[in-house]
């Protein structure tokens, strides 16, 4: 349970770090269209941010896959685990009833 927590966060995290990457990459752009400057070094700048919200994203959503795949998993073995909990439920009530 306290995995999927750290995952739920994990990607909260990673989303909001994209979002506001994101949205100061669209300040600075309007501020740097609004003086008329075109530096090499700031375009550079951008490149890489473009760069990093791309790779966060991926990551973020690797993360998501990975917990839905955790998820799914614990999910077969609960099942499994309820499977054979009825079983040994069921052979026990006809042993009592038996008189065994």
């Amino acid at each position: 349970m306290a995995v999927g927590v750290l995952f739920i966060i994990a990607i909260t995290i990673i989303s909001v770090t994209a979002i506001i990457s994101e949205n100061r990459k669209a300040i600075f752009m309007a501020r740097l269209k609004m003086q008329g400057q075109d530096d090499p070094h700031l375009q550079a700048t951008i490149t890489a941010l473009r760069e990093e919200v791309r790779a966060l994203r991926d990551t973020s959503m690797q993360y998501d896959l990975s917990f839905d795949t955790a998820l799914q998993k614990m999910e077969q073995r609960m099942i499994s685990l309820e499977r054979k909990a009825n079983q040994q439920e069921i052979t026990a009530a006809k042993e009592i009833h038996l008189g065994l």
